[in-house]
């Protein structure tokens, strides 16, 4: 059997814009994505055998069949590759589900990834990224090589830009948000508010720490509201919901204080919480 081992790192969001509603009823945004220092891992083996797929998760919460994405992306390849085998995967978690970090998105990818190479690279960049599309989002962004990337459209159209050497305090509530409620609640803001950033604007600083999707999600869950007030009394330099949520993080301008800010938060038994760093 062919194995591999990889780490695949969880991603916040610097900014997230909504900048419009498509007519398949999806959103196009304007975002930017970093790597950070949170991993989950992945172990998976190919040998020869009918078309087979097994998962094992090490999180009991979380599917082990077709539902998982990590096991979807294998079956993809499969099928796209026109390939035969009988495929395990090994998946221990350590990213939150659900927290707007894209650990099931980076998970998907990493399989595409580490599938492509265990069988001889038998589709190209581009296939993978088409691939990718069909199964997520942020799939895309988490097959480049790239630590930090714009994303516009659904966040599929991506141009790399240079990561952040930043330290973030992220703060897991304990609970997950849907991704697809979030948007369904979310009101478009009109374009002629200045909040709203046309696709084509170039990166640009002022944008930082703004999140169109918090003032719904916050609405339901108001302790996000106040995760955010404690990691500012904890002295981050500004906070952020990442993606739809729930994971909160502030940044901080070197390790230490981040260490610090952490040391400063309240005990909270339902909170999980991470020092974390940008990919460089």
């Amino acid at each position: 059997m062919k194995t591999s081992i990889l780490k695949t790192p969880a991603k916040i969001n610097l900014f997230l814009k909504i900048t419009g509603k498509r007519p398949d009823g999806y959103h196009n945004i304007y975002t930017l994505f970093q790597k950070i220092s949170l991993f989950d891992s992945l172990e998976i083996g190919v040998q020869p055998g009918p078309h087979k797929i097994n998962l094992v998760c090490s999180d009991p919460s979380l599917p082990s069949n077709s539902s998982n994405l990590a096991w979807r992306a294998a079956e993809l390849f499969l099928t796209k590759s026109g390939l035969n085998g009988s495929i395990s995967i090994k998946l221990d978690k350590e990213i939150p589900a659900g927290a707007g970090l894209g650990g099931g998105s980076s998970d998907a990818a990493a399989v595409l990834k580490g599938l492509n190479k265990l069988y001889g690279n038998p589709l190209d960049q581009e296939e993978l990224l088409t691939m990718g599309k069909a199964l997520g989002a942020d799939v895309p962004f988490f097959i480049t090589n790239w630590n930090a990337a714009i994303g516009t459209e659904t966040g599929t159209n991506l141009r790399p830009v240079q990561p952040s050497n930043s330290y973030y305090v992220l703060v897991w509530p304990g609970f997950s948000v849907s991704t697809k409620w979030a948007y369904e609640n979310f009101i478009l803001t009109s374009n002629k508010e200045t909040t709203i950033f046309g696709p084509g604007q170039g990166f640009d600083k002022a944008f930082l720490w703004q999140n169109d999707l918090e003032k719904a999600v916050f609405k339901r869950y108001p302790v996000l509201q106040e995760i955010k007030f404690r990691l500012k009394q904890a002295g981050a330099v500004y906070t952020l919901m990442s993606g739809s949520g729930s994971v909160i993080f502030g940044e901080f301008s070197d390790k230490d204080s981040a260490i610090k800010g952490l040391s400063l938060l309240p005990a909270d038994q339902t909170w999980k919480t991470y020092v974390v760093n940008g990919l460089q």
